[in-house]
């Protein structure tokens, strides 16, 4: 993850309102500001899972909605002339969803540890 120093990973802000490449201690205090509010503690979120869940599926499978509708609520994308987000609900449901998905993994990771051993090994 660290790169000479540098935060390599690309952190999308809602206060920046750009991508940028951060260093980790300023990576750290606007992960801690963001905190303070769902939305920020979406965008964090979503930063630090990127490239491991599947957002179109997420959107999909959880919410019944297009991959689209997803990526205009964690971005706040301007959309009829109104910022995009989540309802109070939909905060919930999107936790659930992120507790639904690490239970199936821990599920898996379970299965892998009980299975027997490879003839091979």
């Amino acid at each position: 993850m660290t790169d000479g120093g540098k935060f390599t990973k690309i952190f999308t802000t809602m206060y920046l309102g750009k991508r940028e490449i951060l260093n980790k201690e300023e990576y750290e205090a606007l992960r801690n500001a963001d905190l303070c509010d769902k939305r920020g503690a979406v965008n964090v979120a979503f930063s630090e899972l990127e490239g491991l869940i599947n957002n179109a599926a997420l959107a999909r499978q959880y919410f019944k909605r297009s991959p689209s509708w997803l990526t205009q609520r964690i971005n706040g994308n301007t959309v009829f002339d109104k910022k995009a987000g989540f309802r109070p609900g939909e905060y919930t449901q999107l936790a659930e969803a992120f507790r639904d998905i690490a239970r199936r993994l821990a599920a898996h990771a379970d299965e892998i540890d009980a299975a027997a051993p490879d003839p091979a090994e």
